[in-house]
């Protein structure tokens, strides 16, 4: 049997792919320091993540990574959240309460007390519903999961703006420690081999 072929796919799922995304997050969180917004337009996206695959493949990475992720453009820009500017979303976050709670994150604990993730649910629903009362209220739950799910993309990437690189990369890789081990959120003493691997 190859044992590599057999394993890459979860290897890349536990190890690499989400330090793939916590790096495109904080790169898009850092810049909006200087550009005031937390996505990319389409063609910038394009541009950044094949930017981005052309370093990583010179380093070693497969030319396939995007795919195997599952990372591609959309997922750099706004989605479907109605919030992309810094100040819109500070206007209507507590970002004090936000900042306090994912600051810095215990990777095993917060998967217990989901701390920094309710935090994180919180402000993204909030900023899902700020157009609502222009809308004609049909949203079906499909439609309201997509849209809060993108609105989470942009609470994480103001939360890289905020914190450092390093500090960014540890709290994004203490979440997705918590979304691997969802099944044993309720053992204090799992660690995730996501973790260990990134411990550098």
């Amino acid at each position: 049997m190859d044992c590599w072929t057999s394993f890459a796919p979860y290897l890349a799922n536990v190890v690499c792919c989400p330090q793939f995304d916590a790096m495109l997050v904080t790169l898009i969180g850092q810049s909006s320091k200087y550009s005031g917004v937390l996505a990319l337009n389409t063609t910038h996206a394009k541009h950044c993540l094949s930017d981005v695959h052309k370093v990583l493949v010179s380093q070693g990475a497969t030319e396939d990574l995007n795919n195997i992720c599952s990372i591609h453009p959309s997922n750099l820009t706004e989605g479907s959240c109605p919030v992309a500017f810094v100040d819109e979303f500070e206007s209507i976050v507590d970002t004090s309460r936000l900042l306090t709670a994912c600051r810095k994150i215990d990777p095993v604990n917060e998967c217990c007390d989901q701390v920094c993730q309710n935090a994180i649910n919180y402000a993204a629903r909030k900023i899902s519903l700020n157009d609502m009362s222009n809308s004609n209220g049909n949203h079906s739950l499909p439609q309201k999961t997509a849209r809060v799910n993108d609105c989470k993309n942009i609470v994480l990437r103001w939360l890289a703006g905020k914190l450092n690189s390093s500090a960014a990369n540890s709290v994004f890789r203490g979440l997705s420690n918590c979304n691997l081990n969802k099944g044993e959120q309720g053992e204090k003493n799992t660690i995730s081999i996501s973790y260990i691997m990134f411990d550098y």
